[in-house]
C-alpha cells in the first residue's frame, strides 16, 4: 500500500510579517507485526508499570488522562527496552517508516536518531486532548502507530492557526497505521466509546543526543 503525504501549508506570503508554513504529516500500514500479540503485551506491561512505585509521576504530557494512565509515566521507561520477539520488528519498521517520510520529503538522512517510545490506553469515557511534543530547539518528529481501535480519530492541527478556525486534519485510527508529523504540531483523539480500549503505542524522535538522559534510546 502506497503511504500518504499530507500537508498544512501557506500561500505566498505578500510581505515580511505575513506568516508562512508548511507542516507535512505522513502516514503509512505496518503489515510486519503482530498487532494482536502487541496488544497483549502492552496490557501485561501495564499492570507492572502503574504499579511500580520507583517510578517518579511528572505530569501526562497534558493529554488529560491523568496520573493513573500508563501515558503519565512516557517518559520512564522506553518501549523498545521491552524482551519479546515483536520489539525489534517494532524498531525496524520504525526505522523503515522514517526512513520513506525523509525520501518522500527529498531530505537526507541524519547520521544519528534517537527513539523515545511508550504505549497509550484508553478506555470508556477518556480522550487524549490537544497537546504537542516539543518545541525545544533540538524538537524533531512525534509518531504514533494504532495497535487497536475502533472507530476513533486522531486529529491533527495546524501549528500556525490553531485558534480562530483551527485547521485541521483528521486521520481515522486503523490497526497498523503509523504516522509521523513535526514534534511542535498539537494532537488530540476523539472519546474512547467502547470498553475494549483503544491502544496505541507512540514515540519521538531526535537527531542529536540533547535529551539522551531521558530514556532515548540510539537506533542510528
Amino acid at each position: 500500500m502506497k503511504f500518504k503525504l499530507f500537508f498544512f501549508r501557506s500561500r505566498s506570503r505578500e510581505n515580511i510579517f505575513a506568516p508562512t508554513w508548511n507542516y507535512p504529516i505522513f502516514e503509512d500500514v505496518l503489515t510486519t507485526l503482530n498487532f494482536k500479540t502487541l496488544t497483549k503485551l502492552i496490557l501485561q506491561k501495564e499492570k507492572e508499570i502503574l504499579s511500580n512505585k520507583n517510578f517518579e509521576l511528572k505530569g501526562d504530557g497534558y493529554t488529560g488522562l491523568g496520573k493513573n494512565s500508563l501515558t503519565s509515566r512516557y517518559g520512564q521507561y522506553n518501549l523498545l527496552d521491552w524482551r519479546h520477539p515483536e520489539i525489534p520488528k517494532l524498531r525496524q519498521a520504525i526505522l523503515t517508516t522514517h526512513k520513506r517520510f525523509l525520501t518522500a520529503l527529498k531530505i537526507s538522512l541524519y547520521p544519528q536518531l534517537y527513539i523515545q517510545c511508550w504505549a497509550n490506553v484508553m478506555r470508556k469515557g477518556e480522550q487524549i486532548k490537544a497537546h504537542l511534543h516539543s518545541v525545544h530547539p533540538h524538537a524533531y518528529l512525534g509518531g504514533h502507530l494504532v495497535v487497536q481501535a475502533h472507530k476513533t480519530q486522531t486529529h491533527y492541527i495546524n501549528p500556525v492557526n490553531q485558534i480562530n478556525n483551527p485547521e485541521i486534519h483528521s486521520s481515522l485510527n486503523t490497526v497498523g497505521k503509523i504516522s509521523l508529523f513535526p514534534s511542535c504540531m498539537p494532537h488530540y483523539t476523539d472519546v474512547q466509546t467502547l470498553v475494549k480500549p483503544r491502544i496505541t503505542i507512540a514515540f519521538d524522535l531526535l537527531v542529536s543526543e540533547s535529551m539522551t538522559q531521558h530514556n532515548y534510546r540510539r537506533i542510528i
